[in-house]
Formats: C-alpha cells, sequence, structure tokens
C-alpha cells in the first residue's frame, strides 16, 4: 500500500514538476557562465593573475555553491535562489497531495503516517535530484567553457572576489567533497523543515518563513542558523574560520529527524479526508 502512495507523490513531485525542474537547470547554467564572467573580469583589473586567469572545476563549483563571507555582508541574492529553487519543487506537496487524497486508498493504508513518510521519501529524491543535477551542469557548462580539470581552489583569485577573510585550504583537499555533500544534507533539512511547517501554515507562509530563516543564517555564521552548511565557503573543514562540520552533521541530523518525527504525528492527528476526494 505505501508503494501506491509513494507512485501517487512521485508522479507529483517528481514528474508533475518539470518545469520547476527546467528552470532550476536554467540557473546553474547561468551561474557557470556568471563565473567565467567574474573569472574574466578579475583578470582584467588584475593583470598579474594571468597564470590563475582560468577557473578550475573547483572553482565553478565553490562559486554556485559557496555562499558568503560574513564580515563584510552582503545579502547573498544567488545562494538564497539557489537554495530557494530547491525548496520551491516541492513547496506545496503536501497541500496538493491532501487535497488529492484517494479515500479508499487511505482506508486500505490503515496507517495516515505513510502519506507523511511517502512525501520525506519523494522530497528525499527530489532534493538529491535538485542537487546532483545541479553539480552535472555545472561541471559541465565548466568544462565547455574552458574550466580546468581539476577542484584546485584558486586563493588570489578569491582575493579578488572579497573571499580572502576566510581563505580555502590546501586546493585538492580530500575536504572539498564532504563539504560539498554537507551542502546537499543543508539543502534536504531545510526542505524537510519547511514541509513540516506548511501542515501549520499555507505552504507559502512556510516557503516565506524558511526564506527569513536563510536570510538570518546568511548573516549570523552561527551553528544555530544550520543555514551556514549549506554554504562550501563557511565550512571549517574547508576554510578556516568556519563551522564546525561535525558540530553541523549532529545539528542535521536532528532537525531533520525531528522534521519527519512531528510530521508523523502532525499527520496521525490530521483529519485529511476532509480534504480527500470521495
Amino acid at each position: 500500500m505505501f508503494y501506491r502512495i509513494f507512485a501517487l507523490d512521485v508522479r507529483r513531485s517528481l514528474l508533475g514538476r518539470w518545469k520547476r525542474f527546467s528552470v532550476a537547470l536554467l540557473f546553474f547554467v547561468l551561474v557557470a557562465f556568471a563565473c567565467k564572467i567574474s573569472f574574466a573580469n578579475a583578470y582584467l583589473q588584475s593583470p598579474e593573475l594571468t597564470p590563475f586567469a582560468t577557473p578550475t572545476l573547483g572553482d565553478f563549483l565553490l562559486y554556485a555553491f559557496g555562499g558568503c563571507v560574513d564580515r563584510p555582508f552582503a545579502i547573498p541574492f544567488q545562494w538564497l535562489l539557489l537554495i530557494l529553487l530547491a525548496i520551491y519543487i516541492n513547496f506545496d506537496l503536501t497541500e496538493e497531495s491532501s487535497a488529492g487524497v484517494n479515500v479508499q486508498l487511505l482506508l486500505r493504508a490503515g496507517d495516515k503516517k505513510q502519506y507523511w513518510l511517502s512525501k520525506v521519501l519523494c522530497i528525499t529524491i527530489s532534493t538529491s535530484l535538485y542537487f546532483v543535477l545541479g553539480v552535472i551542469v555545472t561541471l559541465g557548462c565548466g568544462f565547455a567553457l574552458g574550466g580546468v580539470s581539476s577542484l584546485e581552489i584558486d586563493k588570489l583569485i578569491l582575493n579578488v572576489m572579497n573571499l580572502s577573510s576566510m581563505v580555502p585550504r590546501e586546493a585538492t583537499s580530500p575536504a572539498f567533497i564532504p563539504t560539498l555533500l554537507m551542502v546537499w544534507f543543508a539543502i534536504l533539512t531545510i526542505t524537510l523543515l519547511q514541509q513540516l511547517i506548511s501542515l501549520f501554515i499555507k505552504p507559502i507562509g512556510s516557503f516565506l518563513v524558511v526564506a527569513v530563516f536563510l536570510f538570518l543564517s546568511a548573516y549570523f555564521m552561527k551553528p544555530f542558523f544550520f543555514g551556514n552548511y549549506a554554504m562550501m565557503i563557511r565550512n571549517a573543514l574547508l576554510c578556516e574560520g568556519g563551522v564546525d562540520a561535525a558540530e553541523g552533521i549532529l545539528i542535521l541530523s536532528l532537525v531533520s529527524l525531528a522534521s519527519i518525527a512531528g510530521g508523523c504525528v502532525v499527520y496521525d492527528r490530521k483529519d485529511i479526508l476532509s480534504k480527500g476526494e470521495s
């Protein structure tokens, strides 16, 4: 029975939202071009950087998923849009699914929590797909634009891009991939939290609540604002003075589990049949 519920959610959250995924892919293409332009401008302003003027694939990824430094603060519009696009893909999934509940299917399932757990699984798959496609598109565009096949991060270019206050550690550090994966985990956690909030208020309201939380995360580099873990440039694994990675894994795990458990409790008490189709 869970499979049938899950199949319905897959049609809604993945197949039925291909236009939203298309917008997300276009966003990553534009970010890759923006990265190339930024490096070109850096070269024009500082000719002495000639040996370093060609971005690596690691530079492209950092430009897309890096985030911003906390001081001096500037609103990270690109980073906010990256996270909000991931949330936007399924921000109204719970409301849409409740409005289309199949009464017979629910009665046969006998456990309303299955509806919530199905959505958690769909959101996990959807968010992972968004992240993987984002990485693939960024790498593909980076390679097409002449990016060097390396995860090395150019410190001099980062200075030009006003990221010198959090200089990355050594280039091909094995921490680069774990740091990137933590961005995925943070995005997934934030998306699950938004879905939980949407059980109490309208989806657009929960979307705005999370948007404000992300803005606060950008302004305050504190573990409590776990949106910081969705920024590579603020992770201590990669950058000096960043937020602690182990602490981040613990916080993200607790918030994710609390969101899943909270959703189970709410759905168990929720009268979704009143919104369903007879």
